[in-house]
């Protein structure tokens, strides 16, 4: 039986209320904070501080993200009106992807929301934890809009997600071929351009320094210890930071232009998320909450079938769990090791996940 919209917006509504509720405990300490960890909860302390998100205070999401984090700090005032403020918040923009969502399922399909995206363990677990379901609400609105061929709109909401996460860039080469007129390239790529200038023009003209933090801190901070690559360094290959940048830049820029090529003729949510797929696989830093990056695209795709699904959503959190001691108790190489095999999982079965999608013709 199929539900109605107003059932599924409940459902997210009530799962993004019992994360924001987990993570919660740690702040009221009834629960060790390593076993609950919030990024939303862990960066109050710089909200608070004085002064404004990338005048004088440099944050280390793009722009959306951190004015969003700064404006939940201003409203809520003390740590937990603003931890409420940005829980509404977050839960607000998954109940908008879900909205855009079950838009563009079929009669039929519309029941995907629930295995795939509603009680996805990595909802429960992350919708709250981060910031990253505002980009994601912002792809779901793209999505809606390209499914309705109407690119101009889609290109606009991608624009906005590149704003708030980085990897919304990956879909705009995947616009321009799908269009064959210049006219079109040139409307996408200006309102790509035009988008980001005027949210970002007057921080980086005034504060570049602080508005350019977070691509400086990407460039040269270490891979995460859930990473692959970190896995690399420590049992295969010692590389530094530089090597590993280079190398990951390589692998994904060699893969993204020859599959994206030869799959030209995909569909955009299939191309998307190979783009994502690569982006994920090849990057330095992992950290589990991408996974809510795919759960749009597993949606819309029937490809992807439920045992593919949690094997990676297991692997994905035992990482996250076994890791989360070594940032709290010492980093203490025993939760490294008990992490490794998992990481190590998670990979392969994105990797599984990519080659499925490769090998189903149109």
């Amino acid at each position: 039986m199929t539900l109605k919209l107003y059932n599924y917006l409940f459902l997210i509504i009530l799962v993004g209320a019992l994360s924001a509720g987990f993570h919660g405990l740690g702040f009221i300490k009834t629960v060790p904070w390593h076993l609950v960890y919030s990024d939303t909860l862990g960066f109050f302390d710089r909200v608070a501080q004085p002064g404004f998100a990338y005048i004088s205070k440099a944050i280390e999401y793009p722009l959306l993200i951190g004015l969003f984090m700064q404006i939940a700090g201003i409203a809520g005032k003390t740590k937990a009106g603003y931890y409420l403020v940005s829980v509404i918040g977050l839960i607000a923009a998954a109940a908008i992807a879900t909205y855009f969502l079950y838009q563009i399922l079929p009669e039929g399909q519309k029941n995907r929301l629930l295995r795939y995206w509603i009680f996805a363990p990595s909802m429960l677990i992350f919708v709250t934890s981060n910031w990253d379901i505002l980009a994601i609400a912002l792809i779901a609105a793209a999505l809606y809009f390209l499914y309705k061929d109407k690119f101009y709109w889609g290109a606009f909401f991608l624009a906005l997600g590149f704003s708030a996460k980085f990897y919304p860039i990956l879909y705009f080469p995947i616009l321009l071929l799908k269009r064959r007129r210049w006219q079109e390239w040139a409307a996408i790529i200006g309102i790509l351009f035009s988008t980001t200038a005027i949210l970002n023009g007057w921080f980086m003209f005034h504060h570049f320094d602080t508005w350019s933090y977070f691509y400086n801190l990407n460039t040269f901070r270490d891979p995460n210890p859930d990473s692959i690559w970190t896995i690399i360094r420590y049992f295969i290959w010692p590389l530094e930071i530089n090597t590993i940048n280079w190398l990951s830049l390589i692998l994904f820029s060699g893969s993204y232009l020859y599959l994206i090529w030869q799959k030209r003729r995909e569909s955009l949510v299939k191309l998307f998320l190979i783009a994502t797929l690569l982006f994920v696989l090849s990057n330095k830093i992992f950290s589990p909450q991408y996974v809510l990056w795919l759960l749009p695209f597993f949606v819309l795709l029937p490809e992807i079938k439920k045992a593919l699904f949690y094997a990676l959503e297991f692997s994905n959190l035992a990482a996250f769990f076994f890791i989360l001691p070594w940032f709290f108790l010492g980093h203490n190489v025993f939760y490294f090791y008990l992490a490794a095999p998992f990481v190590i999982l998670r990979h392969l079965v994105l990797i599984f996940i990519l080659f499925r999608l490769l090998g189903r013709r149109r």
